[in-house]
C-alpha cells in the first residue's frame, strides 16, 4: 500500500462478521486510515478465525484503507477513577498473566493481518517508582515489547489513566526506543483528570506515534470519570493541539475517535474530519 501522507486523517472502527461493510463505509466518508479496536475473540481463534482473518485482509485491500493499529483490550475493564485501578489493563497483578498472553495473541493475529503497530490502555500506572508493583508491570513490558519487535510491530501506551510525567518515565524504564511510543488520545487525559493537552505537549510529543482526535471536559470533584464530547467543543483545544504537534515533528495520523452510537456519530465524526481538514491545510498546504 502507498505510504501515508503526514497527518493523514483516519477513524476508530471495529469489526464485525463483515468487516468489507465497516471498510466500505470508512472510504465513503473520505478517510485514507483507520485504527482498529480489538478484534473479536472469534477473529483470534476457533474454527472461524482463519475465514475472519481473510475477510479482513480483503476488506483492506479492496477498499486500500490502512489500518495504522490494532487496539489490544482486556475483558473486566471498569472505565472510571474508581474501579479503574484494579481492573485496567496490565498494571493489576491479578490478572496480568492471562492478560499478557492475550497481548501475545492480539500481536500474533496483527502480524498475519499485515498490521505493524498495536496499542493498549496499560492502566494506573504508579506515579511512585518504587512502589511494589512497578518494577515487575515494567519488566513485563520490556518482554512485551521485546515481543512485538519480533513481530515487526511497534507499541504504544493509550494515555488516560496516568499523568504524561508518569507515561515517560515508564517508557524510558522500559528503554526499547524507537519501538515504543505513546497513542495520545488527548481527551482521556482530561476525562481521568490527569493533565491538560496543551500542559504536556513538549513532555509527549518525542514519543507520539498515534493521535487521537477526541474531545471531553475533566471530571468533576467526587465523580469518577469526565465526559467526552465532539471534537472542538472541549477543552482539549485541538486547533491549538494539533500544530503544536507538528512544530515539534509529528507526522502520524489524526484518528477520529467519538465514542457514541447512531447518527449523530457519524455527524460528529464528519464534522471533525472538516475541522481537522482545515487544520491540516494550514500546516501542509
Amino acid at each position: 500500500m502507498p505510504t501515508l501522507e503526514p497527518l493523514a486523517l483516519g477513524v476508530m472502527t471495529g469489526v464485525g462478521a463483515e468487516p468489507l461493510h465497516e471498510f466500505a463505509k470508512i472510504a465513503e466518508l473520505g478517510f485514507p486510515s483507520a485504527q482498529l479496536g480489538c478484534p473479536p475473540d472469534n477473529y483470534l481463534s476457533g474454527p472461524e478465525a482463519p475465514a475472519m482473518r481473510d475477510k479482513l485482509r480483503a476488506a483492506m485491500d479492496e477498499t486500500g484503507v490502512q489500518v495504522t493499529a490494532v487496539f489490544i483490550m482486556f475483558h473486566g475493564h471498569i472505565w472510571d477513577l474508581f474501579g479503574g485501578p484494579r481492573t485496567i489493563g496490565l498494571v493489576p497483578t491479578r490478572t496480568r498473566g492471562e492478560r499478557t498472553v492475550r497481548a501475545v495473541r492480539v500481536s500474533n493475529w496483527a502480524r498475519e493481518v499485515g498490521i505493524n503497530a498495536v496499542t493498549s490502555h496499560v492502566g494506573f500506572i504508579p506515579e511512585d517508582p518504587n512502589d511494589e508493583t512497578y518494577e515487575p508491570f515494567i519488566d513485563t513490558m520490556r518482554a512485551l515489547v521485546d515481543y512485538f519487535v519480533e513481530n515487526g510491530q511497534t507499541f504504544a501506551f493509550e494515555t488516560g489513566q496516568e499523568t504524561a510525567a508518569t507515561l515517560v518515565r515508564a517508557i524510558n524504564d522500559i528503554d526499547r526506543h524507537p519501538h515504543v511510543g505513546i497513542n495520545l488520545d488527548p481527551a482521556n487525559l482530561l476525562l481521568y483528570g490527569k493533565d491538560r493537552p496543551m500542559n504536556v505537549v513538549d513532555q509527549i510529543a518525542p514519543f507520539v506515534f498515534n493521535t487521537h482526535c477526541k474531545d471531553g471536559f475533566p471530571p468533576e470533584p467526587g465523580q469518577g470519570l469526565g465526559h467526552e464530547v465532539a471534537l472542538g467543543e472541549g477543552d482539549v483545544r485541538i486547533r491549538e493541539l494539533i500544530p503544536a504537534l507538528y512544530e515539534r515533528g509529528y507526522r502520524g495520523p489524526l484518528t477520529i475517535e467519538r465514542e457514541i452510537s447512531g447518527p449523530k456519530q457519524t455527524a460528529d465524526i464528519l464534522a471533525a474530519k472538516a475541522l481537522l481538514e482545515e487544520i491540516r491545510a494550514g500546516l501542509t498546504g
